[in-house]
């Protein structure tokens, strides 16, 4: 993938400076980089700390994919990122659905944001933050204090990309399902905790579908249970 980037000492949210070039006819692959975000976004309208040091990116992409499967592109990022990350030496595991993590504690995420056209994505924006040496909250952990062969924003510029091109590439080679078996691997654990009515469940995830659910089997429940991304969150 030919890769366009277009770096910013600070901006709002790279996913809205993203969505600003489209509206001017910037091209798929154009990559919008800012050193520091006032508004930075994350999952179901949380805001994503964003101090110097770290890691702030958005990715124009034009899958070819229904409205429908707007989840994968978030599981072929992270998986991609993951492994990527994982052969400078870093042991990434992964939180569905958009989660980096390393010893449990939080490295990065993934907001993905869509634009559709008659049932079909016609632009999807993949905003990306990774923890590099900026000080972080408690519970989460910067790449740059590990032992990893990179030693660069730069050099983990291109990492990320390449497991972006990783994700993507796979996904259209081969299908969804043809890395969904790895991911739910690398998943950190694999053990859920939900609490209905005063009463605290405890299950395992068994599966991921390709449109992104996850698959849950309760404990002393006699079926599976799917939840969209939007409506579950794992709590571990």
């Amino acid at each position: 993938m030919n890769f366009q980037i277009i770096r910013y000492e600070e901006i709002d949210s790279t996913n809205s400076e993203a969505w600003r070039l489209i509206d001017r006819h910037a091209s798929a692959n154009t990559v919008i980089i800012a050193k520091r975000q006032t508004k930075g976004r994350g999952q179901r309208g949380n805001s994503w700390q964003s101090d110097l040091g770290g890691l702030f990116m958005s990715v124009i992409l034009q899958p070819n994919l229904a409205a429908s499967q707007a989840n994968q592109i978030t599981l072929w990022t992270a998986w991609g990122i993951a492994k990527a990350l994982n052969e400078t030496g870093a042991n990434v595991k992964l939180k569905w659905l958009n989660d980096l993590l390393i010893d449990r504690r939080k490295l990065g995420g993934i907001l993905t944001e869509t634009r559709i056209e008659a049932d079909k994505i016609r632009y999807a924006v993949v905003g990306i933050g990774i923890n590099w040496t900026n000080e972080v909250p408690d519970g989460a952990i910067a790449l740059g204090e590990l032992p990893t062969t990179l030693s660069s924003m730069d050099e983990l510029i291109e990492v990320v990309l390449l497991g972006v091109e990783m994700g993507q590439t796979q996904s259209d080679r081969k299908g969804m399902t043809s890395l969904l078996a790895e991911y739910l691997e690398m998943l950190s654990d694999k053990n859920v905790r939900k609490t209905i009515n005063g009463r605290e469940l405890q299950g395992q995830i068994i599966d991921i579908r390709p449109t992104g659910e996850l698959v849950v089997r309760w404990e002393g429940n006699s079926s599976d249970a799917i939840y969209q991304p939007q409506t579950f969150s794992v709590g571990y």
